[in-house]
């Protein structure tokens, strides 16, 4: 029995770790993910979000191209009106 809660505990440590590294490596290089949300304009900005990490990228319109350094959206700089 402590055997088995040992490993489960041990499992879930290596998750935290693997989950906070990703989340580093992410910040550090932006997102490496090629699954993306339509695009949104807002404020004269048009961006797309990648669906599993929720960084956003810049998209042109006119040539139909994602494009630019992946970044986090500020919280106020999104309404939900």
């Amino acid at each position: 029995m402590n055997q088995q809660m040992f490993q489960q505990q041990q499992a879930e440590r290596r998750r935290e770790l693997s989950n906070a590294a990703e989340r580093l490596v992410q910040r550090l290089l932006g997102c490496w993910q090629h699954e993306l949300s339509r695009p949104f304009t807002y404020e004269q900005r048009t961006y797309r979000v990648c669906l599993k990490c929720g960084l956003s990228r810049d998209f042109n319109p006119i040539t139909w191209k994602t494009h630019g350094p992946s970044y986090s959206l500020a919280a106020s700089s999104v309404s939900c009106n």
